[in-house]
């Protein structure tokens, strides 16, 4: 057969960082460039006048001829000639010098590495979605421009995909969060580009409202642009009820020291008729004085010694 196609693209072929065969009609192997040596480990010696199921590839009805002409383009093992299987794209597609079917040329690309990288990529995937999962609050991927969850674990309810909005699934809102009770955490990140917190009252997974303190961050793309956020919200409801108790201990707590009044230190008393004298220097009666410092009252009567002293008579029977 003609040698005229391989030979007029030679230099490009041998370029080619992906093997380049091209066979005759029964298969046989009558070009191989410098690629496909390093994929099977067969020199171009080595290959050329085999046929390339020897080489890379199995018999199969496709190798039955390789016209009337049809391309193929599929993944298979390439065993190498050290026994090393690598992952590969096959490109199989006849050519022609004028009218008449030649031979076909074959390009195969090794995607091994690509492969590991994306088995690699899909256990990593695998991992995050398991450990997004185990999380037992709620959690978001939310786009920037229209609001919707674009990623959410098992603590959302199942309504939170399907396109529906943050804002609906969590409010049974039609409009994003805008007030002072519920600012949006979307808006602030877009506008600062910086991780925020806010406080929500959000319906539970049975319809219950409850308080979430909400968390907002940002994720940029290369340019800086904040394109999605990563949200999640953590139920504060059962702290709040505390905090809100523990306010109003203390109130009451205040409010009855309020009406409570101490006195303390030395008292400068008279050792006679027990009056006390106060910082400006004047003497009062102690009633007087306990009154005005502690808040107490007075009620006044006698002790049974006092009585005795005061009114001997009562007590003699006179």
């Amino acid at each position: 057969m003609s040698l005229t196609f391989y030979q007029s693209h030679e230099a490009i072929l041998n370029c080619m960082s992906e093997a380049v065969y091209v066979t005759d009609l029964d298969m046989t192997i009558i070009y191989a460039n410098p690629a496909a040596e390093m994929l099977t480990g067969y020199t171009v010696g080595e290959s050329i006048g085999k046929k390339c199921e020897d080489i890379f590839c199995e018999a199969s009805e496709r190798c039955q001829g390789v016209c009337p002409p049809k391309a193929l383009h599929r993944e298979a093992e390439t065993k190498t000639k050290n026994g090393e299987v690598k992952n590969t794209q096959i490109s199989f597609s006849p050519f022609f010098e004028g009218d008449q079917c030649r031979g076909a040329v074959i390009v195969i690309k090794d995607i091994t590495e690509m492969r590991r990288a994306q088995e690699k990529i899909s256990r990593q995937n695998s991992f995050l979605k398991l450990t997004i999962d185990s999380l037992p609050n709620p959690f978001y991927v939310i786009d920037v421009n229209d609001y919707t969850i674009q990623m959410a674990n098992k603590a959302v309810r199942d309504t939170a995909l399907g396109g529906l909005t943050c804002y609906a699934n969590t409010h049974e809102r039609s409009e994003p969060c805008d007030s002072g009770d519920h600012p949006c955490p979307l808006d602030e990140v877009k506008k600062t580009k910086r991780p925020c917190i806010v406080e929500h009252i959000h319906r539970d997974n049975d319809g219950a409202l409850r308080s979430y303190e909400v968390h907002g961050y940002p994720i940029l793309d290369e340019e800086g642009n904040v394109v999605q956020m990563i949200e999640y919200a953590v139920d504060i409801t059962d702290r709040k009820y505390a905090e809100a108790q523990r306010e109003s201990l203390i109130t009451e707590l205040q409010e009855a020291l309020n009406q409570v009044k101490t006195l303390s230190g030395l008292l400068p008393i008279c050792a006679s008729c027990k009056n006390i004298r106060d910082d400006d220097g004047y003497w009062t009666q102690i009633e007087a004085y306990i009154s005005k410092y502690s808040g107490a009252a007075f009620s006044h009567g006698l002790c049974p010694d006092c009585a005795k002293k005061l009114y001997p008579g009562v007590y003699r029977g006179e």
